[in-house]
């Protein structure tokens, strides 16, 4: 018997709705005082939570240098559980980007719009602000910025960089990447960032030399003096 090759279930061609309504939760980790005299929202990683990237970040807890920021660390909307062991870790994702066919296969609007929804719902929205992406994190922050009053800059760490997301914002953008990143190699990433800074932005390019793909406490180190030069120096812009 001769089979048409797309009676397989394996070759029927995959079609897509682009947009189906949904509700979907987004958990969060929060920190606020009294009067904070800026936000640092921090976004981590594919396949991984706020509270992972905040540790490596952080090991010996909130430094007392960021002691009037708020601090907000949403995890993205869409779960990727990670098997570790006998459990699963809890872990998140932004958007996803298919490398192989070069297409956004869900966008990052709906990341956006949770960030949005929670600056808004805590006051935050005329705070100065700073911006600290990891890996797809780092992606995901300057789509989401032009949305947002008084960035003052973003902290790129372990990421790339593209120049249609940087093209609306006047930010200071600090990239920190590792020489042995496994991920996303330094060459590729320097020479973006270098392609960034033509569109107008200021910044520089840190290299950490050893460091693999991952936020680590000397990083953290660095995040604190990027805020005390942009937030404290009063560079927030509307």
């Amino acid at each position: 018997m001769k089979h048409d090759s797309l009676s397989s279930p394996q070759n029927l061609p995959i079609k897509q709705f682009d947009e189906i309504p949904t509700s979907l939760p987004v958990s969060y980790r929060h920190r606020t005082v009294d009067k904070p005299e800026a936000l640092v929202l921090f976004l981590h990683g594919y396949a991984d939570n706020s509270g992972s990237l905040l540790r490596r970040l952080f090991p010996n807890g909130w430094p007392e240098e960021l002691k009037n920021a708020a601090l907000l660390a949403p995890n993205g909307p869409f779960p990727v559980p990670v098997k570790i062991e006998n459990t699963w870790k809890k872990a998140y994702s932004w958007y996803f980007y298919d490398t192989e066919e070069d297409r956004m296969v869900i966008s990052p609007e709906t990341a956006r719009n949770a960030c949005l929804k929670m600056i808004e719902a805590f006051g935050y929205q005329k705070l100065p602000k700073l911006i600290v992406g990891f890996s797809q994190g780092g992606f995901l922050a300057p789509y989401l910025a032009p949305s947002l009053e008084q960035v003052g800059e973003i902290v790129g760490i372990g990421t790339g960089y593209r120049k249609d997301y940087y093209g609306n914002g006047d930010w200071t953008v600090t990239g920190i990447h590792g020489t042995n990143d496994e991920v996303i190699e330094i060459e590729a990433s320097r020479k973006a960032h270098g392609e960034i800074l033509t569109l107008g932005h200021a910044g520089r390019f840190i290299e950490m030399p050893g460091t693999s793909h991952i936020a680590t406490a000397d990083i953290g180190k660095l995040v604190v003096d990027r805020y005390q030069a942009s937030i404290s120096a009063g560079r927030g812009k509307s």
